[in-house]
């Protein structure tokens, strides 16, 4: 090998060292960098709190109870205090205590769709007209008269068709007048029994009333002598002030006693549509998708009522659980009942948060865990690499000493070829 080629051998060797060096120093920097992320994961697993689980005893209180022979109390919280009132009683303890009390309640609610239909009831009349003649006048009609007043009866027209028939009249042969402001009709038999002579003129008429059905069921107006109603509409009216017993119904609906009034019936009524072939939802019913209806009723509830009171709580037996208590409003001494009390519900609430904890700490682990491994298992293919670098650097210094040796053979046989 000549000295130039020698020289040029050695300086590739020297260029390839220098970067297998470069780079030797860049996976030393990046085994740094991934140490530095594995001592942050290390740092952040001491730093997880072990979820503790909850123990029935934090959740477990000394309930204090008793009977005055009418209501179950129970004590929710005593207050240690020393108190003397005016009449100069010494009270230990301040109490706070509740029991259920039934109350009387009026409920509003909406009745969707109510179906409210208005019935009209007729009911049929005889009376005499005593003492009164007819005569007939040339455009048909006829006059009564007593002597004193008298009264025209005109024909009957097909706008008394309905009435007649209910009154089992014919429109052809009866004739009508008002009586007392009452329609009143006499057959053509009888006006002509009288005509010209005086006696008794039988005459008809008919008295209506209505009600209201909502869907099914029928509905009566209030009645005020009914005590059960009574006391229901008294309670209605106290929670509604602005509503008036004038003009309630009341009816049953899905086993309920209901009340509302008379305007709201009206109310509903005229809201709703009448039934048409073209209807896709239509119902059985001319009165579909009438307004919500307001109607009333009343119900016995049970109400939570709490106190708070001084009194006067007894350890006779120096075990510091009390024994009877004397509460400032009453005269009475009642012996107290204790029990251990676990809000079940509160250590369950408890429980659950734990068991989301364990998880969550869980989850926390493993996703530590795989990041570790995740640096480590870099961290090897780094160190393998770095160690493949090492192997080739000792063969590059190996190399270049041997090109070494052959170019420093070159100088000397080159420079000394005249010297010896």
């Amino acid at each position: 090998m000549g000295m130039a080629a020698s020289q040029a051998r050695y300086l590739g060797l020297t260029a390839r060292k220098t970067n297998v060096e470069y780079e030797g120093q860049q996976i030393n920097q990046a085994r740094t960098a991934l140490a530095n992320q594995s001592a942050n994961l290390f740092n952040r697993l001491l730093g997880l709190s072990v979820p503790t689980a909850p123990n029935t005893t934090n959740f477990t209180t000394q309930q204090y109870s008793f009977s005055d022979g009418y209501n179950d109390y129970e004590i929710d919280n005593i207050k240690t205090v020393n108190y003397t009132d005016e009449n100069g009683t010494k009270y230990n303890c301040q109490v706070t205590y509740h029991y259920l009390q039934d109350v009387y309640k009026s409920i509003q609610e909406k009745n969707t769709n109510p179906q409210v239909r208005k019935v009209t009831e007729y009911e049929s009349h005889t009376g005499i007209q005593d003492g009164v003649k007819s005569t007939k006048n040339e455009d048909g009609s006829y006059t009564i008269s007593d002597g004193a007043a008298s009264l025209t009866l005109t024909k009957c027209d097909d706008t008394d068709a309905e009435a007649l028939a209910r009154l089992g009249l014919s429109a052809d042969t009866t004739y009508k007048t008002t009586i007392d402001d009452v329609t009143g009709y006499a057959t053509f038999s009888d006006l002509e029994d009288i005509k010209d002579t005086a006696g008794e003129l039988p005459y008809y008429y008919e008295t209506s009333s209505y009600a209201y059905n909502v869907g099914n069921d029928e509905a009566a107006p209030y009645d005020p002598t009914d005590l059960e109603q009574k006391a229901a509409v008294e309670q209605i009216l106290h929670d509604n002030p602005k509503l008036s017993e004038e003009n309630l119904w009341v009816y049953e609906k899905n086993g309920k006693i209901c009340y509302a009034t008379e305007k709201d019936f009206e109310k509903c009524i005229s809201s709703g549509n009448v039934n048409k072939a073209k209807d896709k939802y239509q119902i059985s019913s001319t009165m579909d998708y009438q307004s919500p209806l307001n109607q009333y009723y009343v119900a016995s509830f049970q109400e939570n009522i709490t106190n708070k009171e001084y009194a006067i709580m007894d350890d006779a037996s120096g075990t510091s659980r009390y024994k009877s208590i004397q509460l400032q409003n009453s005269s009475g001494v009642f012996q107290l009942n204790s029990e251990t009390k676990t809000d079940e519900k509160s250590y369950a609430d408890a429980m659950q948060q734990y068991n989301y904890k364990v998880m969550k700490y869980q989850k926390e682990i493993e996703d530590i865990n795989a990041k570790t491994s995740k640096l480590q298992e870099e961290d090897r293919t780094l160190e393998l690499r770095l160690r493949q670098l090492d192997t080739e650097q000792k063969a590059l210094s190996t190399e270049m000493d041997a090109v070494k040796g052959v170019i420093q053979k070159n100088i000397e046989s080159t420079f000394k070829t005249f010297s010896s």
